[in-house]
């Protein structure tokens, strides 16, 4: 687009400037812009995932990391609203099934332990209940 300075730029309905801020600084954290706040060449490849950007920087790495296998399930997994059902009338029971898999390392991992147990039980649609 050639856009080179979003913050001069003529929004249609701008973002409050502070937001924008907090954005660029983000992404320049997750190396995607340059100290001049161009796009690096890391930056084009995570704005090729309909993904945030941490979560476009975690796919990239996990391919150089050997991990992506892993990184794609957990991306995947945040990438949906709740993967945890809690029925109304089995609420207790449902929170002592979650909390087998509990994982101390984080709720990232905790979604990991939970889909390699699907996959474990052939991706069977009645474990899920």
């Amino acid at each position: 687009m050639g856009i080179n300075n979003l913050i001069e730029f003529d929004f249609m309905d701008a973002p409050p400037s502070e937001a924008m801020i907090t954005a660029l600084f983000q992404i320049y954290q997750l190396s995607a812009l340059d100290p001049d706040g161009l796009l690096t060449r890391l930056g084009r490849r995570m704005a090729e995932f309909p993904l945030e950007p941490s979560l476009s920087k975690m796919l990239i790495m996990s391919v150089e990391l050997g991990c992506a296998d892993d990184i794609l399930t957990i991306v995947s997994m945040l990438s949906v609203q709740n993967v945890f059902y809690r029925p109304k009338e089995k609420q207790e029971l449902a929170d002592e099934k979650k909390s087998k898999f509990h994982q101390p390392e984080g709720d990232h991992c905790t979604l990991l332990a939970v889909y390699n147990a699907w996959k474990h039980h052939h991706f069977s649609p009645q474990w899920c209940f």
